[in-house]
């Protein structure tokens, strides 16, 4: 899929290029799957994973093992046994060993076999298993599925200023991942799809848009009337930074805050969101969130699955601007982005210059899968610098 700019009309359109990639696959294999591949992709809450459990996880169409060791160490692995092909991880962690659940094949973090009860000792020098490359930070655990050493880790740099650090829970959206981050590319939409009883609403002016692409990702400005520039960091291959105002449900509890929104495939038409949410708050303002955060996510819970809702308003089964819930963003775009379909033929959208940014993004990918299908090199990614950071961009703000 490429772009295309319509001379005179202010006006791009979609459509299909003469090579054969989807920008939008994710399964091993495909260009679009290798690319993804490149990069550490956080694949679980670091909370949700206590000692001794072990987990079955899928990441872009490929099932995997996630444990947590005794020592604390969170590690990934096939999900099969190499023995008889049994699922690993109804296994049990023993130190910061997984033991196969079938016939008790032991396997250590770096994939070596251990112990094998019934065959001859000799045996498990000559076994191993696939382990990745998996780290913890900010909240999330990570890992890196791709061939050869792994990039330098952390991916991105941490907020810069003092705050409260949390990861909230958010349930899987059947969409493809790349609907998700384009909405999150997408700054226009916030004046119409939140206009109505959501965090952001009063923000109805219409900016101009343009980016940069550099050498850890890109950089997005969104220029308004008064002059104020807003400025969004998108780091490959789907994180997006970004300063925003608290849920609704929260009342402005907290302020506006830095997150870090990451949309990681669990296959081509699922998604798993995984939120860093750094609210700029210490000392008794801290407290007053932390109080006030109590009394949401209760309410949130109450209320039931943003995601959820937003399915029931594709199926007209509620009216979303009639409708009122702690985390009402959610629900609107939860209906924007899986109301597209769940994978969605970008041959068929009419694109404009509000769109520059979601332009930019797949004419990089495009360049990137195209080498990766030709066997050419791709671009070199770096982490990006620690004083490029997001802002609001907002006078009123």
């Amino acid at each position: 899929m490429t772009v295309l700019d319509r001379a005179g009309t202010g006006e791009q359109q979609a459509f299909v290029s003469n090579s054969d990639i989807d920008i939008a696959r994710v399964g091993p294999g495909t260009p679009g799957g290798q690319f993804l591949r490149q990069f550490w992709v956080p694949i679980f809450r670091s909370e949700d994973l206590t000692k001794g459990l072990s987990m079955p996880i899928k990441i872009m169409d490929e099932n995997f093992a996630l444990y947590r060791g005794h020592s604390g160490k969170a590690q990934v692995m096939d999900y099969h046994c190499p023995h008889r092909r049994a699922p690993m991880h109804l296994g049990w962690v023993e130190e910061d060993a997984l033991r196969c659940m079938y016939h008790g094949w032991k396997f250590d973090c770096t994939g070596e076999c251990l112990e094998q009860p019934a065959e001859d000792p000799a045996f498990a020098k000559k076994i191993t298993i696939r382990t990745y490359p998996t780290e913890e930070y900010l909240g999330l655990i990570y890992a890196y599925f791709g061939d050869g050493k792994a990039p330098a880790f952390p991916p991105y740099p941490a907020p810069t200023e003092e705050g409260f650090t949390e990861n909230p829970p958010v349930n899987p959206l059947p969409c493809n991942y790349l609907q998700s981050f384009e909405n999150s590319l997408d700054e226009v939409h916030v004046a119409f799809a939140h206009r109505t009883g959501g965090s952001h609403e009063g923000i109805y002016d219409m900016p101009e848009i343009s980016i940069e692409e550099t050498d850890w990702g890109m950089i997005r400005y969104g220029k308004r009337a008064s002059g104020d520039v807003r400025i969004s960091l998108h780091y490959p291959p789907f994180t997006t930074r970004v300063i925003v105002p608290p849920m609704a449900g929260l009342a402005g509890a907290g302020g506006w805050r830095e997150i870090y929104l990451h949309f990681t495939p669990i296959d081509d038409e699922t998604q798993q969101w995984f939120v860093i949410n750094h609210v700029r708050a210490t000392g008794e303002e801290l407290d007053k969130y932390l109080a006030a955060n109590e009394i949401y996510k209760k309410r949130a819970e109450e209320a039931g699955s943003a995601q959820d809702w937003g399915m029931a308003a594709i199926r007209g089964e509620i009216r979303i601007h009639e409708f009122e819930h702690p985390e009402l963003v959610r629900v609107q775009d939860a209906a924007m982005m899986v109301g597209q379909g769940a994978y969605t033929d970008r041959t068929l959208e009419r694109l404009g210059r509000s769109d520059t940014a979601i332009i930019a993004w797949r004419k990089m990918l495009e360049r990137e899968l195209r080498a990766i299908n030709e066997g050419r090199p791709t671009k070199k990614w770096n982490v990006a610098p620690a004083d490029i950071v997001p802002n609001f961009g907002f006078q009123s703000k």
